[in-house]
């Protein structure tokens, strides 16, 4: 009798175990299964330039990708709503970078946290990734063995509403997860770039962000901070304003090309032989009026709330 109940008691075990170290693979092939909603279609289509630059075949993978993300990856509001719009600007913000790689997933990404607005934190030299101190508007920070990614609502809906500024606060977090992959946030995405580049990749990194210090580059100064912010600065750049990125850097843009695979430029001259036009009739449909309830769920319309700010 005894020696029953331990078998049923190791045959439970061994369930609960298989259970969990399938978790993933089951939780990955339920996401793939379901139809992609249309309201998530609309949401991608009025909202993230990337998408509607892709072909049709390429817009099918992005949606899988964006399912097996949402199905994977926790997303919380800190006294702030998250609703599928808030969502799928996320998921938008963590394939865009990794495109380019097949079944890429951030393995080490416990949770994602919506907070409503930017806020000031001091220096803690634990951070992995922190400016020495003022506004935040997203952050990345490590906890045992997982990473966590606050993100400002207001920011992150404001960095899909202009999609030619070179800022993106979602796009910038998630390229640091990208650059942490191989094990350290330091600008150098290992497990992206080919070992011929890594020098190549290195002399430019420090080329540029002497430019940036010196005040003769056009790209964000916070890019000049150091070469982790580097790499973040330049990837919201590559994913926002490509064909600018490659007129004024064109090493640069060939490196992240490769590094990255992909080749936005090329993807947005399918649509329109400038870009620029393409860019700023997707803008025009995007942008909040005056009168809408402001992004970063404070209740007040936009014009009395981050408009103002914007304009300050």
């Amino acid at each position: 009798m005894n020696y029953l109940v331990w078998l049923v008691v190791l045959a439970v075990i061994i369930f609960l175990f298989y259970r969990y170290v399938t978790r993933d693979a089951r939780v990955k092939a339920a996401a793939l299964a379901a139809d992609f909603p249309d309201e998530w279609r609309q949401i991608l289509t009025t909202r993230v330039a990337f998408y509607l630059s892709l072909t049709v075949e390429e817009k099918k993978r992005f949606e899988r990708e964006v399912q097996v993300f949402l199905a994977q990856t926790r997303i919380t509001g800190l006294q702030t709503e998250v609703d599928d719009v808030t969502r799928l600007l996320v998921a938008s913000s963590a394939i865009i970078p990794i495109f380019g790689f097949r079944d890429w997933e951030y393995g080490n990404l416990g949770e994602v946290l919506i907070v409503p607005d930017a806020w000031k934190e001091a220096r803690d030299p634990n951070r992995e990734v922190a400016p020495l101190q003022g506004q935040l508007l997203g952050s990345v920070r490590g906890f045992q063995n997982q990473h966590y990614m606050h993100l400002s609502k207001a920011s992150l809906e404001h960095g899909f509403q202009d999609g030619m500024d070179k800022q993106n606060v979602g796009i910038h977090e998630f390229a640091h997860m990208l650059d942490e992959a191989d094990g350290v946030i330091d600008g150098i995405p290992k497990l992206a770039l080919p070992p011929e580049l890594l020098k190549p990749w290195a002399e430019v990194m420090e080329r540029e962000i002497a430019a940036i210090r010196e005040g003769n580059s056009e790209i964000n100064s916070y890019g000049g901070t150091n070469e982790a912010e580097f790499f973040a600065v330049v990837t919201e750049y590559f994913f926002e304003k490509p064909e600018k990125l490659q007129e004024n850097h064109p090493e640069l843009y060939q490196l992240l090309s490769r590094a990255l695979r992909q080749n936005p430029k090329k993807r947005f001259l399918r649509f329109s032989v400038d870009p620029r036009e393409w860019l700023q009739t997707l803008r025009s449909k995007r942008k909040f009026g005056r009168n809408d309830a402001c992004p970063c769920g404070s209740g007040k319309k936009y014009k009395d709330c981050h408009l103002l700010q914007q304009a300050a």
